[in-house]
């Protein structure tokens, strides 16, 4: 056992991974517990029909996140991985990163509060959007990608965890009662705002990168380098983000909250599949040749949690939403293949095509499946509502994990 244990953390790489890994596992963990509590807690008090509205507005405002992101959780990772042991180099790649994002920000909550104050179905809960604006904002400027491109996950964890925890906290003294729904969206800003101070200040002490105002040019080479990539984060938005969206149009904000429900429990057994994609990311733009063996622990893993959730689906609503509201399970049973699809897309998208100078193909299968299916919920979820909003989910994954596998076998040569 023990030459077991000294085998797997015999070099620099794997001691890292596995550092990666249980620092990932642990943050991951508690996100998927955290949304035990807080769901069950948010339906009782603030009722199934403000949560939707919550969701809804959320949905809204994660498309303005996407914009913020622009890819830069793959490509900065990427070079920030290559780069890390060049410190001029890095700070360039840092800056110049950070000052593209605040820009689009800028950019965003100037068209966010726009769209807001001209439709009354969302100027009539302003206070409401604009808590939500500035928790996408904050939350989309968090520099992610430097700590997984420095390979050091546990920044991450350490940030998150605290922040969670608190939030947590927050729900239990400030969420009392059905009004107090607004204040969900302006709890989750103040923390959101208060861990991307830290994560700058963390970089600045821990890692002594120095934030450099970036020259015009630099800026707009990192806009031209994660275009493909932003698309490819981007155009998921269509499908998925707007199942929400379009069902708080087309239907109540009550379908609003089951759907919401369903998926969020869909997206906590997700959320592994991101564990093991951001541990290897870095290490596999070093060393695509261990390809093969990445694929082995997303496949078997994606499979297994599939199975999983989908026989435990009755059990997991009564735990957390009560017998009462068992039309949940069978959401969840039918989403539960969602899970795989995903690790399937992480496997041979994100973590092989990307990786091999394959960008604009990742992004053409994510935009036109994403346009076509958009165009799928516009028609069909004003009609079947909840069920047309998880035929389009559904769909979306399964033809982008069709088309991800079927190109990862045409350039796997190039690995």
């Amino acid at each position: 056992m023990l030459k077991k244990i000294k085998t797997l953390t015999n070099t620099e790489n794997k001691r890292r991974l596995i550092s990666n890994f249980f620092s990932l596992s642990v943050l991951r963990g508690f996100q998927f517990l955290i949304p035990l509590i807080t769901l069950p807690y948010l339906i009782r008090t603030i009722g199934i029909e403000n949560f939707g509205l919550v969701n809804f507005a959320l949905s809204l405002g994660l498309y303005f996140g996407a914009i913020i992101q622009f890819g830069f959780g793959v490509t900065a990772t990427r070079e920030i991985a290559r780069n890390r042991d060049k410190k001029a180099k890095l700070e360039q790649i840092y800056s110049a990163t950070l000052s593209a994002s605040i820009l689009l920000a800028g950019v965003a909550a100037v068209l966010f509060t726009l769209i807001v104050i001209s439709f009354e179905k969302f100027s009539s809960n302003l206070d409401l959007y604009l808590f939500t604006l500035a928790f996408v904002v904050f939350q989309s400027l968090f520099p992610v990608w430097f700590f997984q491109g420095m390979e050091k996950m546990k920044y991450i964890t350490f940030l998150t965890l605290g922040s969670s925890g608190l939030f947590l906290i927050s729900l239990f003294v400030f969420i009392k009662q059905e009004s107090d729904f607004v204040l969900v969206p302006l709890l989750q800003a103040f923390l959101a705002l208060l861990i991307f101070i830290l994560a700058i200040v963390l970089v600045k002490k821990e890692f002594k990168v120095n934030f450099k105002m970036p020259k015009l040019q630099e800026v707009k080479s990192i806009y031209q380098s994660g275009h493909h990539a932003f698309v490819s984060q981007l155009a998921p938005n269509l499908y998925n983000n707007s199942t929400v969206f379009l069902l708080g149009l087309f239907t109540n904000n009550t379908l609003v909250g089951l759907y919401t429900a369903a998926t969020k429990v869909i997206d906590a057994v997700i959320s592994f599949a991101y564990i093991i994609s951001n541990t290897f990311l870095p290490y596999l733009s070093r060393n695509l040749q261990k390809h093969k063996v990445f694929q082995k622990i997303m496949l078997v893993s994606g499979l297994f949690l599939t199975v999983t959730t989908f026989v435990a689906a009755e059990w997991i609503t009564t735990f957390l939403f009560s017998a009462d509201n068992l039309e949940i399970a069978t959401y969840i049973q039918w989403l539960a293949i969602c899970i795989f699809l995903i690790f399937i897309i992480m496997t041979y998208g994100t973590n092989y095509l990307m990786l091999v100078g394959k960008e604009k193909i990742v992004k053409n299968i994510a935009l036109y499946t994403s346009l076509i299916f958009f165009g799928v919920a516009l028609l069909i979820i004003p009609f079947w509502g909840i069920w047309g909003g998880i035929f389009t989910l559904v769909g979306a994954r399964f033809i982008m994990a069709i088309f991800q596998f079927g190109f990862y076998h045409k350039y796997k040569h190039l690995g």
